[in-house]
């Protein structure tokens, strides 16, 4: 399945420095288990949060990382909040009568590297806004053993090219959603990227912040010619060894 869109705007990652202003602000744009950025995460936070309190049984929604999202440093304040970088994007919201609505997204994050606001839009036909074109990959998470998970946990989504060494990130998004298990998933890869010649591989984990609670025990290798067809993933809880000294 292939969606023709445009939204050129965010088709980008941009590289940022570092920030020197404090040691929190130094450690918000490094990279956090299953995702480029926890910036995405924050913002996926945000959104949830927001989306929650509307509905506590919402049943998901999804914000695209790399190369969907642009993160640029900025130096303002808004309300009060002293904001340092500013991420736009696109992802999609789920409706309980089961359809998917496009959407984009901008979101401030403030020195302490938290989302202070989330704004968002729907993209409508009517207007000739959509997603980017893309190659839609699309699945199903199961996790076990079912336990019930804590706001804040989301699914995090990344396919890589195994073909060289390190793997590169082509595509990655992060679900959040009221937490039925299985949990849908969609990736976008974009349209024009060549596929031919790269090893797929898929990797996956359920994660709270920095700790990850349940992972793929290996990346799902894909072939070519399996894309289309919806992909079943089965996730296994991490337990951490702790040793007595």
């Amino acid at each position: 399945m292939k969606l023709a869109f445009s939204l050129a705007a965010a088709t980008a990652l941009v590289a940022l420095p570092t920030l020197t202003s404090s040691a929190a602000a130094q450690d918000i744009f490094k990279e956090q288990g299953g995702i480029s950025s926890p910036l995405l995460s924050r913002c996926a936070g945000k959104f949830g949060a927001e989306v929650r309190a509307a509905d506590s049984a919402f049943p998901g929604l999804t914000l695209m990382g790399v190369p969907w999202m642009t993160i640029e440093r900025t130096n303002q304040t808004v309300n009060g909040d002293h904001i340092v970088a500013t991420v736009t994007g696109i992802g999609a919201h789920n409706r309980r009568r089961g359809e998917i609505v496009a959407l984009r997204f901008r979101c401030l994050i403030d020195d302490k590297g938290d989302a202070a606001s989330f704004t968002w839009s729907e993209l409508l036909p009517e207007r000739h806004e959509a997603l980017p074109p893309a190659t839609v990959l699309r699945g199903t998470a199961y996790y076990a053993p079912k336990t019930p998970l804590a706001p804040g946990t989301e699914l995090r989504v990344q396919l890589f090219d195994r073909a060289i060494e390190p793997p590169a990130l082509l595509t990655e998004a992060v679900v959040r959603s009221s937490w039925v298990e299985p949990i849908p998933f969609g990736l976008l890869v974009p349209l024009d990227m060549k596929l031919q010649g790269r090893k797929l591989v898929l990797d996956m984990r359920i994660a709270l912040g920095a700790e990850v609670l349940f992972r793929l025990k290996e990346p799902k290798v894909l072939a070519l010619d399996t894309l289309q067809q919806p992909i079943d993933v089965s996730l296994e809880e991490v337990v951490v060894s702790s040793s007595v000294q």
